[in-house]
């Protein structure tokens, strides 16, 4: 039997950017958002990878790095989602700012729909192993049970992210809200890349 490695690559990508604060009106001066691309992966029967294979690994994870600044960059400038990279605590006065809630209103569905997905795929699979007749233990209420943790689950984590968001609106400042100064010309060349 051998051996696999996995061979990961991650990319990021530094963007600037300050606010003015909504709470305390004072400017945060320069801040930093690391976006960091989804990591690459190749699994491999050797330690090392060829070069070949490397720089193939190298430019996945870059595609990955672009694609995700590319879409952070559409959110932030057509619909006014700005991601959770760009942090808004104010340095001063330690206040959240609202337009962060846009970003965790974007991941509020991304949990639950996973932890759903997953209940019903092994809920499948029980239902399968049931039918088939291989595995007479397996039963449908077992099934049914294993759909419904999922479900649980799912409603567990969108109440979570619910609350959340409502603690953080309720301490944001109510007045009018001061958008994020995000300097895009520093990851320019990304941005224009083609793919």
């Amino acid at each position: 039997m051998g051996t696999y490695y996995r061979h990961t690559r991650t990319e990021k990508a530094n963007v600037p950017y300050s606010f003015v604060c909504e709470q305390c009106g004072k400017e945060s001066g320069p801040l930093t958002a690391v976006i960091i691309g989804p990591e690459a992966t190749y699994n491999s029967n050797f330690k090392t990878l060829n070069p070949d294979r490397e720089e193939k690994l190298c430019k996945d994870a870059h595609d990955r790095l672009v694609r995700k600044l590319k879409e952070t960059h559409r959110d932030a400038v057509e619909k006014k989602i700005f991601s959770l990279d760009f942090k808004d605590q104010c340095p001063f006065c330690q206040q959240p700012q609202s337009w962060a809630v846009s970003g965790l209103k974007k991941k509020m569905y991304g949990n639950p729909g996973v932890c759903l997905f997953l209940g019903a795929f092994l809920a499948l699979i029980a239902l399968v192993c049931h039918y088939s007749g291989d595995m007479e233990y397996v039963t449908l209420p077992m099934a049914a049970g294993i759909f419904g943790v999922g479900a649980v689950a799912a409603l567990g984590c969108l109440i979570w992210n619910v609350i959340k968001i409502q603690q953080k609106t309720r301490k944001t400042n109510p007045g009018p809200q001061r958008f994020p100064v995000i300097e895009w010309d520093a990851v320019g060349s990304l941005l224009n890349e083609q793919q």
